[in-house]
C-alpha cells in the first residue's frame, strides 16, 4: 500500500474515532432568583438546599465539620453564630459558599440559592 493511501485511512479512521465521542455536561438548572416579596421559609427553601443529594451535608452532619446542616439542627447550627441581621450580606453562612468567592473549595451554592439565603436573613433568619 503507498503511503498516500495509509494516511488517508489513518485519518478517516481517526476522525471516526473521535466524533463518536459523546459528552455530558452537568449543567445546573437555572432556577429564578426569589421574588423580593415572597417570604423565604427555612424548613422549605433554606434547609433544602444544604440537603437536597447531600450538596452540604456530605461534610456537614452531625460528628463531623460544623456547622451541622442536618435538618433537625441546621437551624440551632446556623443562627446566630453564622447568621448577620443587621448586615445581611456579612454572613458567613451566605458569604463562605457564595458562587463568587474562593473561600470555599468543595461545593459552592448557585446565584439562586445564594440569593434566597439572603432573602431569609434579610427577612430576619426566621426557624419557620
Amino acid at each position: 500500500m503507498n503511503k498516500l493511501l495509509k494516511y488517508t485511512l489513518l485519518v478517516f479512521g481517526l476522525v471516526g474515532f473521535f466524533s463518536s465521542c459523546q459528552y455530558k455536561f452537568n449543567i445546573e438548572p437555572i432556577v429564578p432568583a426569589p421574588d423580593p416579596m415572597d417570604t423565604i421559609y427555612f424548613s422549605q427553601d433554606v434547609a433544602p438546599i444544604w440537603n437536597t443529594n447531600d450538596k452540604c451535608t456530605s461534610c456537614h452532619k452531625t460528628g463531623s465539620t460544623a456547622p451541622d446542616l442536618t435538618t433537625d439542627n441546621a437551624y440551632a447550627a446556623v443562627v446566630p453564630a453564622y447568621v448577620n441581621t443587621d448586615q445581611p450580606e456579612e454572613s458567613s453562612i451566605y458569604t463562605f459558599t457564595h458562587p463568587d468567592t474562593e473561600t470555599h473549595s468543595w461545593k459552592k451554592y448557585t446565584s439562586s440559592e445564594a440569593a434566597i439565603i439572603l432573602q431569609w436573613i434579610e427577612q430576619g433568619a426566621l426557624n419557620n
